[in-house]
């Protein structure tokens, strides 16, 4: 299958992969989309015949070019053709693997001519022990750096030493990525914005064979016009060694020129040590994350008083716990309120990367360009700003409603997914990205799909695995033990004491539908603590509705208005008399009524005031969280 490979600087890499038919321009429905202003809604077309791959351009506004000339009929295209639209550039076959990361990009060159007269190539490891005693010290004297300097200086300290040690005045490395993806990311350029350009024969020895190299040229200039791609050479050698990851046999390069005098054979000893004593300080500076201040999300509620007696919580739970040491995303369902926040924690908790950061983010209600900064952040204007996967890097992000993101923002989300690489908005280079996604949608996507207003690829990447959280309703056994541990939190917020739930109030809680499941739940839990007496949570303390919905359950229709209108009264007068610590005073005027006639209302119900003096004063009703005062009742 053919590609197209974007050539512009600040989308450098990106690869589109050609099928028999693609449409270009900035519709949301074409295959390869656009973002240059200047390009149509549907700007061009690719298609396939007989192994022959033709572009033409589709009536558009400014024209489609090939090689710097507009096209006016349907044009075959050849390996190295440059096809451009407004300032969007690709290149048609140009047989390059991009490396893209943190630093500028390498260039990795496939069929290329090289020369391969004059060169000196070892196993790393052989290379490493032929090392003279004034090497041997000097290399002893950088280990001892690396292991004081931090993972923040690492980069620092290893430039230093190359420029000292071996005069180097261009250093490169490239490393394994971690996203699971099989490629490598470009870590660390010197100068900054230097760009490394490297042949496929060189790179396969280093990253495949583990060889360390003396090669004896460089490639100085790449660039592609008139169909045509051309390769710059110098006689000036370079120096590569593999950098060794882990136990699991992936190579990364350490790559080095020298423009003030010529490398020889026992520069190439010291290189291969200096690699292999380097590679586990960039892999631990790596990890740590050196533009990371290593914070992490606190977990705030405990996964075990969420798996209860239920037999379905229980698979879910242990289910998750099993999937989640792998590291495909993870797409959660279930009703509002149903825990899916809870159990995507339990999820990362229970992953390798557990060590990281849990972090959670809503794309409801939000615009395209709001999204894309608090996902991928910003590069370069007036400010900085680091996105939201750059922040779960090495940890997992929770995205709910994900039916939001709009079809070019899928795009870039597949992206971090497939290839590991994310651009911040307004970047010139890519980030390197690896983050567990778990997502959660409210949205039938397979209709969205099916609509074209959801990618399918994305679709099918993140739905691969699905765990459906049943409603409340359906696990009622675990109800009791739920509210328990609710009414507990809460009232230890207030300052109460809790001794448990009386067995009315239980059959209660199991009798009520809870349309807002575990959400609702908890919110219940905070009115209950309130309300309770001496830390016993009985029938009276109860709303109206949750007290009500045994008789509900249990005869329907029997309930009749003035039953409900009755017991909505009791219900009011218990938070008033409670609020005010029994007092008849307080709680009239906090009703709108006289004494005389408060009095008589709680008489007529069986109240007392004096179960509702407190034996200690705790916060009023207004510090219950989403609470607010009593309306007004009138006699």
């Amino acid at each position: 299958m053919a590609e197209l490979v974007a050539f512009r600087e600040d989308r450098l890499g990106f690869k589109f992969k050609l099928a028999d038919r693609a449409l270009l321009g900035r519709a949301s429905d074409c295959d390869l989309i656009l973002f240059d202003r200047s390009a149509s809604r549907r700007h061009a077309e690719i298609t396939k015949t007989d192994d022959t791959y033709y572009i033409e351009d589709l009536n558009s506004t400014n024209g489609t070019l090939v090689n710097d000339l507009p096209i006016s009929e349907r044009l075959p295209l050849k390996p190295f053709d440059c096809v451009k639209i407004g300032q969007e550039i690709y290149i048609f076959e140009p047989f390059l693997e991009v490396i893209t990361g943190p630093a500028p990009a390498a260039l990795i060159l496939n069929a290329v001519n090289e020369s391969q007269q004059h060169i000196v190539s070892l196993p790393a490891l052989e290379a490493a022990t032929g090392l003279s005693p004034a090497q041997a010290s000097v290399l002893a004297e950088l280990t001892h750096t690396l292991c004081h300097c931090g993972p923040e200086s690492t980069s620092k300290a290893l430039v230093d030493f190359l420029e000292r040690g071996l005069g180097a005045t261009s250093i490169s490395v490239l490393w394994p990525a971690d996203s699971g993806a099989l490629r490598q990311i470009s870590y660390l350029s010197h100068p900054a914005d230097k760009r490394l350009l490297l042949g496929h024969l060189p790179y396969h020895r280093v990253t495949e064979l583990a060889h360390a190299l003396l090669w004896p040229h460089i490639i100085t200039e790449l660039f592609f016009s008139s169909g045509n791609r051309n390769v710059e050479f110098s006689d000036h050698p370079c120096l590569l060694a593999p950098l060794f990851a882990g136990d699991d046999d992936r190579v990364g390069l350490l790559y080095l020129e020298n423009s003030n005098r010529v490398f020889e054979d026992h520069d190439l000893n010291l290189l291969a040590a200096t690699a292999l004593a380097a590679s586990p300080f960039i892999k631990n500076a790596l990890l740590r994350g050196e533009v990371e201040d290593g914070r992490r999300l606190a977990i705030t509620e405990p996964i075990s008083n969420l798996i209860g007696r239920d037999h379905q919580i229980k698979v879910i739970f242990s289910t998750a716990s099993h999937l989640a040491q792998g590291d495909k995303p993870i797409f959660i369902t279930g009703e509002v309120g149903t825990g899916k926040t809870s159990l995507a924690r339990h999820v990362h908790q229970q992953s390798p990367n557990r060590n990281g950061r849990f972090l959670e983010m809503t794309l409801s209600g939000l615009s395209q360009a709001q999204m894309e900064l608090m996902l991928f952040g910003q590069e370069g204007g007036t400010e900085n700003a680091v996105g939201m996967m750059s922040l779960a890097h090495n940890g997992t992000l929770f995205l709910r409603h994900v039916e939001n993101l709009p079809l070019q923002t899928q795009k870039s989300v597949l992206m971090a997914l497939e290839e590991g690489l994310l651009y911040p908005m307004g970047a010139r280079h890519s980030r390197q990205v690896s983050v567990r996604l778990v997502t959660s949608s409210q949205a039938n996507l397979q209709e969205m799909v099916e609509n074209g207003t959801f990618r399918e690829d994305l679709y099918a990447r993140l739905t691969a695995i699905n765990l459906a959280l049943p409603p409340l309703r359906e696990t009622r056994n675990d109800i009791e033990g739920l509210a328990a541990f609710y009414c507990g939190k809460a009232a230890k917020f207030l300052g109460l004491p809790f001794h448990g739930l009386d067995h009315s109030v239980v059959e209660c809680l199991r009798a009520y539908p809870w349309p807002g499941n575990i959400t609702e739940l908890k919110t219940e839990c905070q009115t209950m603590a309130h309300f309770s007496r001496n830390g016993h949570v009985v029938l009276d303390c109860l709303p109206v509705h949750l007290r009500l919905a045994p008789d509900v359950f249990n005869h329907g229709d029997d309930v009749t208005g003035d039953t409900l209108l009755g017991e909505a009264e009791r219900c009011y007068l218990i938070k008033a008399l409670s609020s005010c610590n029994g007092d008849i005073e307080a709680a009239s005027s906090m009703l709108g009524l006289s004494p005389e006639t408060l009095i008589k209302k709680v008489r007529s119900y069986g109240l007392d005031p004096m179960d509702f003096q407190a034996q200690y004063s705790g916060p009023s009703l207004s510090r219950i969280p989403g609470q607010t005062n009593l309306p007004s009742a009138s006699g």
